[in-house]
């Protein structure tokens, strides 16, 4: 009988994607583990996890050990989820950090995670304070890698917008798609079961998005963030309520820049600031910047395609499997730059 190797498998596998998934594998081993031993031995019921306020967060106990801000949003208390996070978080991993590198991979998952538990970790004692809601403070702690997940499907939107997934093997979407299904998920998930978890999923894209809009350095380092039309904030809704988006939006805008914040972008082309663009010179660069990403990103693509052990780098999502290839030999269709003798104008 031939010997069974996983070393080619895990050659194929960048650094940075092993540490985050073992790290993963690792802290939600000893956090399933110890919250099953937490309730054979606790002579109170409690809620799954809640008696691991050091490795979980708990908003009123986890105030104590600020570390679970960044640990809680790498556990997964249920064996279904882990099995999930292995799968996705890995492939989504593997592609990032193949376009991004190691150091923007691991820095952009611990903003959207310990970003997303801040927010929830405020919006617990609001609601405590506000309606006093004690399990609000003391019920189902917050935990997993759903935040995680959906700032990843941000970034694949950001990078390949337009790539398909099959959906349980019959459904045809577009990767920009994904994020407003996790969001839909996890709102009738708070609806019917309460906030925590899944209220990590809006805190989560919300980070995910402001970070890689506002404050991503461009692969040249001229400028952050992403200033492109179509990333806008206002086109994650439906047309119908995209004015009044765009309108509170620049209302929001303005006060970050105002409270330096965020740093203002020069010679705004439209009203709403989240649908701004940059001048001819910023648009230039711009434009460049998406060029240079997606080379980059078919770089990655032709890469993790070569034939390789189980290797694959598309995008993926918890719910999704990676099912077609990029249709253009030199770019991504949804990530193109062109230019005009007029100025430059970034398309996405």
């Amino acid at each position: 009988m031939p010997a069974i190797s996983f070393l080619p498998f895990l050659s194929s596998i960048p650094l940075g994607t092993r540490l985050i998934t073992l790290t993963i594998i690792l802290l939600s081993v000893i956090g399933q583990g110890l919250s099953y031993l937490a309730l054979d031995n606790s002579p109170e019921p409690g809620a799954w996890g809640s008696q691991l306020p050091w490795l979980v967060l708990v908003p009123g106990k986890s105030i104590w050990y600020p570390w679970t801000f960044l640990t809680a949003g790498l556990v997964e208390l249920g064996l279904f989820g882990l099995i999930i996070s292995v799968i996705s978080i890995p492939l989504a991993c593997r592609y990032l950090e193949r376009v991004w590198g190691i150091r923007e991979l691991i820095k952009f998952s611990i903003i959207t995670i310990v970003g997303s538990n801040i927010i929830a970790f405020g919006f617990s004692w609001l609601m405590w304070f506000v309606l006093g809601q004690q399990d609000a403070l003391y019920g189902l702690p917050y935990h997993g890698l759903s935040g995680l997940q959906v700032g990843f499907l941000v970034a694949f939107t950001q990078l390949i917008p337009e790539h398909q997934v099959q959906l349980l093997g019959k459904f045809k979407v577009r990767v920009k798609t994904l994020p407003g299904i996790h969001l839909l998920i996890s709102n009738v998930a708070v609806v019917v079961f309460g906030p925590s978890p899944a209220i990590l999923i809006q805190f989560g894209f919300i980070v995910a998005w402001v970070y890689l809009r506002f404050f991503k350095l461009s692969e040249n380092g001229e400028f952050r963030g992403d200033r492109s039309e179509t990333f806008a904030f206002q086109y994650w809704f439906p047309p119908i309520i995209r004015p009044y988006v765009a309108f509170l939006g620049n209302t929001v805008f303005k006060l970050a820049v105002k409270l330096k914040l965020v740093q203002a972008w020069d010679e705004p082309i439209n009203a709403g600031a989240y649908s701004l663009l940059p001048g001819p010179g910023g648009a230039r660069a711009e434009a460049e910047r998406r060029r240079a990403l997606a080379l980059k990103a078919l770089d990655a693509r032709l890469a993790s395609s070569s034939p390789a052990p189980g290797g694959s780098g598309s995008a993926t999502s918890p719910n999704a499997t990676s099912s077609s290839t990029v249709p253009s030999p030199n770019v991504p269709p949804a990530i193109q730059a062109t230019t005009t003798k007029s100025g430059a104008e970034a398309k996405v």
